[in-house]
């Protein structure tokens, strides 16, 4: 294997394998399931909400029914190990995509590897598996056939299809129908030989009447758009707040902004402005919400591509159309032969081979299984082992559990029989009953009337939390009693 095939292996094995080494959240994934099995089973998308007590009854637009049968599918054929593979392919999709769009845009295969090596790093804090990742796949994909609207115009068109498939499966379907029209602004400057500069326009606004093939018809954009403006959700999740330059994720993503801005700074030539409107527009999205960091160096790696291509005109995100006196480019260039020694050769194939046994190694199918959770040990996070075989041992029918809330959709799939309190969808529940949830894990005046007239029956309370006095309230209530303690919480029951 050449070092050239070797980069390019190494751009999309790299992404998958840490796919397949990290453990899969349970915060979204866990009620994400148990949605989708019962569509298998019941033929019918969930309409009112069943999993809560402090909701239950009330209307639930289940806009992300697409992605739960297909996670139910998977789990039913294939298992939690089904899942993991899942989450890996959808990663190679995603970065596979991008590292063909930088190769088309005539960047050699190194810097086409390190630009879409720089995309994983930046947005590997948002590839768990959850709906979010298909869409994050599908814009990759869309990203990618942008590339071919100069010499195969129809393939463009594949978006269509795909934004609808979108509109089925995740709020963030809009985002494609943005980049279209971010694209035909770029084609207005420069107009696109052969193919019609209007022709992403079109796409785009055809993609508009599809996503509305979906259950929730025209309700689907309020839908996506009060996502984005709910107070209660951006003040609550912290992926819809603004990136914290003290985390790991904060300096990841200014410190890739930085790098951004050092390229355009260094440049011979200024950068187009739809370039520039592009990286603005997803910028501004990331510095926004840590959600956009998902769709940032996507689309920084694509655009860097083609301000590198050595090329003597090329617009944003379109094919090369000339070659520079640099050397041809484009599907047919071929980098000038260079021999290289065979130990070299040798090398490099044992480096993809060893990387291909570990990703098999990795596989959960080899793990044994937790006896809390019943999964492969280490491979299913944010689930408290202890804590869940115990509410299995006591939770009988009429329970009523207050949990903390990212272990609310867990729970309410490893025990369904017993609802929660609150869980992951958080658009769901009014404020007042995040009112009620602050006040009972902060001990406010009140919190015993709370749980007494929610009739709440089980508490799991964990020490420190938010320094979080209640599991210290508890004990010294007479009203409780704790039933179980472990190092991720205790179980408390009313006496």
């Amino acid at each position: 294997m050449s070092t050239r095939r070797l980069w390019l292996f190494l751009a999309v094995a790299l992404p998958v394998l840490a796919a397949l080494a990290a453990d899969l959240p349970t915060v979204d994934l866990a009620y994400h399931l148990r949605a989708g099995e019962a569509i298998l089973r019941t033929g019918a998308i969930p309409a009112v909400d069943t999993y809560t007590f402090t909701a239950a009854g009330d209307r639930w637009l289940d806009q992300n029914w697409g992605a739960q049968v297909i996670l139910a599918l998977v789990f039913r054929i294939a298992g939690w190990t089904g899942l993991a593979i899942l989450r890996a392919a959808l990663v190679g999709v995603a970065f596979a995509s991008i590292l063909v769009a930088c190769r088309r845009l005539g960047v050699g295969d190194r810097t086409a590897a390190l630009l879409t090596l720089g995309a994983f790093a930046v947005a590997s804090f948002t590839l768990a598996l959850r709906p979010q990742l298909f869409g994050i796949a599908i814009f990759a994909v869309i990203l990618l056939l942008t590339t071919y609207r100069r010499d195969r115009p129809r393939l463009l068109w594949l978006a269509v299809p795909l934004i609808a498939l979108w509109a089925n499966i995740h709020g963030s379907f809009v985002l494609g129908i943005g980049l279209l029209g971010l694209v035909w602004l770029a084609d207005l400057r420069e107009p696109v030989r052969g193919a019609s500069r209007h022709l992403p326009l079109a796409v785009a606004l055809v993609s508009v009447v599809a996503a509305t093939l979906n259950p929730a018809g025209l309700e689907l954009w309020r839908y996506a758009v009060g996502i984005a403006t709910s107070s209660t959700i951006t003040s609550r999740i912290t992926e819809w707040q603004p990136p914290d330059l003290r985390s790991g994720q904060g300096l990841v993503f200014y410190g890739s902004a930085l790098v951004v801005a050092a390229i355009l700074a260094r440049r011979s030539r200024p950068t187009p402005w739809p370039a520039l409107a592009m990286l603005a527009a997803f910028f501004l999205f990331a510095v926004l919400a840590v959600r956009g960091l998902a769709w940032w160096p996507l689309v920084a790696a694509v655009t860097l591509a083609t301000l590198l291509a050595r090329t003597s005109s090329v617009s944003l995100t379109g094919h090369p159309a000339a070659a520079s006196q640099d050397g041809p480019i484009g599907d047919n260039a071929k980098p000038l032969a260079r021999s290289e020694p065979r130990m070299f050769l040798r090398a490099n194939l044992l480096i993809a081979a060893v990387l291909v046994l570990v990703g098999i190694g990795l596989l959960p199918v080899w793990r044994p299984l937790d006896p809390g959770l019943g999964t492969p040990v280490g491979l299913v996070g944010i689930a408290p082992p202890g804590i869940t075989a115990k509410l299995r041992e006591l939770a009988t029918a009429g329970d009523r559990l207050f949990a903390p809330q990212p272990w609310g959709s867990w729970f309410e799939y490893a025990i369904p029989s017993t609802p929660v309190f609150v869980d992951s969808r958080i658009e769901l529940f009014p404020p007042s009953v995040w009112d009620e949830y602050d006040a009972v894990v902060d001990g406010i005046d009140g919190w015993r009337d709370i749980l007494a007239r929610r009739d709440v029956t089980m508490i799991v309370a964990v020490e420190g939390i938010g320094r979080s006095p209640l599991a210290a309230r508890l004990r010294s209530d007479s009203g409780w009693q704790e039933a179980y303690k472990d190092e991720d919480g205790s179980i408390f029951v009313r006496r």
